[in-house]
């Protein structure tokens, strides 16, 4: 199609907005997820079960799709697609409905991206930066691309983080091709792949593809075959949301039933995957570091603490994908608005808590 054909094309809006299957050239089914119920310890040997959300939880049918798109153009602020003029809902992931209705091609602010002998994917959300939504969306995303047998060109953020490099490292995805995109531009293509992992369809699945890119990270990091059965508790310390008035108190009694307290943004990409590999018991509350439970190996027990405002299935999902024995209880916080960033105003109840610790760890093996 001649140059002029496709900028009108581009910027003239059809009738209305379409569907990532309407405007595929080409559609690919790559897994349908079954049911599967939660992976929990033994729900008699524990006390007041009540207090776990999600006990009798179970996961999300989803059928993941690669779509090979043509003629499309990203936003990088919303990172939402366009095509046509109007946007690709489907691709706005957890955005305000009212800002991705108001979003339209900006001329001034086009990048048109050059053609490429290969496969130029788009990989992450609009929250790249964050460890979970790598983990959760990229990960599994980079290791069906790098399986492709195709030169890969990854759209990727401006600003990355040394993990985020070393996980393209660990794939065999390096290289010079890849698009970063700037603050506020927008991004033509002639041709886009993208897979749903990326717009969170498949966060409350339980993925084969996701356990195996987790597992080929695992053999890519040199992490040991057997776990040794360490104690992790994930402390939030400084991070920047759901700060809770005494995790000190928690972690020092952790300490004294043999918990080792862990900073996972202090380590390698790597040096994670080793670490929680040799895992017998992980320990923390809902946040991105609880992501490090992707490199735990079969059979390990997760303990999560859940704040009353933001009850998300998502590390239920992520156990039981990955085999793994999971509790949760909900800790009272105190805020008012179900959201994701709030601090709790309760302290936390540390002897309530510990007192659940030591019903958990009887639980293991040669505990």
């Amino acid at each position: 199609m001649p140059l002029l054909s496709r900028l009108r094309r581009l910027f003239s809006p059809s009738a209305g907005p379409s569907g990532l299957a309407e405007i595929a050239r080409s559609t690919t089914v790559l897994e349908t997820c079954p049911i599967r119920p939660v992976s929990a310890p033994r729900a008699s040997a524990l006390s007041h079960p009540e207090r776990n959300p999600f006990r009798d939880w179970e996961s999300m049918p989803v059928t993941v799709r690669q779509y090979a798109l043509r003629d499309v153009v990203l936003d990088q602020s919303l990172m939402t697609l366009l095509h046509a003029g109007y946007p690709v809902t489907e691709t706005a992931y957890v955005q305000d409905p009212e800002a991705v209705r108001n979003l339209k091609l900006r001329p001034a602010d086009l990048i048109r991206c050059a053609p490429f002998k290969g496969i130029t994917a788009s990989c992450v959300d609009h929250w790249a930066s964050n460890f979970y939504h790598w983990v959760a969306h990229t990960v599994p995303t980079l290791h069906v691309l790098s399986q492709a047998g195709r030169p890969v060109r990854l759209v990727l953020p401006e600003h990355m983080h040394p993990w985020q490099f070393e996980t393209l490292e660990l794939f065999g995805l390096s290289g010079d091709a890849h698009i970063r995109l700037q603050q506020g531009r927008q991004y033509a293509f002639k041709t886009l792949d993208y897979i749903t992992f990326v717009n969170g369809s498949a966060d409350f699945a339980v993925s084969d593809l996701s356990r195996a890119a987790y597992a080929r990270l695992r053999q890519a990091a040199g992490a040991a075959m057997k776990p040794t059965g360490r104690r992790l508790y994930i402390e939030r310390g400084s991070s920047a949301n759901r700060h809770v008035p005494n995790e000190a108190e928690l972690a020092e009694g952790l300490g004294k039933l043999g918990f080792e307290r862990v900073h996972p943004e202090t380590l390698s990409l790597s040096e994670q995957i080793r670490l929680f590999s040799d895992a017998g018991m992980v320990m923390g509350m809902l946040g991105a570091g609880m992501a490090n439970i992707a490199w735990c190996q079969p059979g390990t027990l997760v303990y999560e603490l859940v704040p009353s405002h933001h009850i998300n299935p998502c590390f239920a999902a992520m156990a039981t994908q990955g085999g793994l024995k999971y509790w949760a209880d909900v800790f009272e916080t105190g805020a008012v608005q179900e959201n994701h960033t709030d601090d709790a105003a309760i302290p936390l109840p540390v002897g309530e808590i510990l007192d659940r610790v030591r019903e958990l760890v009887a639980l293991l093996p040669n505990a």
